[in-house]
């Protein structure tokens, strides 16, 4: 009986490790970002610039604490102090949809989100649970979509570039969506 238990415990540990291992290697992240670097001409430099000139902009304006993922989930938490002026729009959403209307480049993204989608990895990944939370529902208020958003990620995700880059494209949307 011993023998079984402790066999049923190393089952359940390894099916956990490599669930978490799924969870934790950022490979579909990783590979949007370089299908978004490929864009540009630059492979990316200017965009990864932006992204850091954002956070910086951020920690300026005191909505952002430092550069840890827990410094993110208290940004999300009170995302309306993001959009209520404190701080200008990023300029990120409009630098990649200039790249985005080159046919060239959209028909690149496309190949490139072709497969992503069509991984083995992305049925059950964050990204995947994030397409199908945000392309539900017509325009939700921010801090409804953020809610949403902090049941999917948690701080660590936010040390990888997909979801800071996510953070400040949102953050775009939202004041280009209050200007109007």
């Amino acid at each position: 009986m011993n023998k079984m238990i402790k066999s049923i415990l190393c089952a359940f540990v390894l099916l956990i490790s490599f669930q978490t291992k799924a969870q934790n290697n950022y490979k579909l992240e990783a590979t949007y970002m370089n299908c978004m670097c490929s864009l540009f001409d630059d492979n990316g430099v200017e965009f990864k610039s932006l992204i850091k000139k954002a956070e910086q902009k951020l920690i300026s304006a005191e909505l952002l604490q430092n550069t840890s993922g827990e410094s993110y989930i208290t940004l999300y938490k009170n995302i309306r102090m993001a959009i209520d002026g404190r701080i200008s729009n990023f300029g990120i959403s409009d630098y990649v949809i200039k790249r985005l209307l080159d046919p060239k480049n959209t028909k690149k993204y496309s190949k490139c989100m072709d497969g992503i989608l069509k991984s083995p990895d992305f049925k059950d990944s964050k990204l995947s649970k994030f397409i199908t939370m945000s392309s539900s529902g017509n325009n939700p208020k921010i801090t409804d979509l953020t809610s949403k958003m902090l049941e999917i990620f948690e701080a660590k995700d936010f040390n990888h570039e997909f979801y800071k880059y996510l953070t400040f494209s949102l953050i775009d949307k939202y004041h280009v969506s209050n200007k109007k």
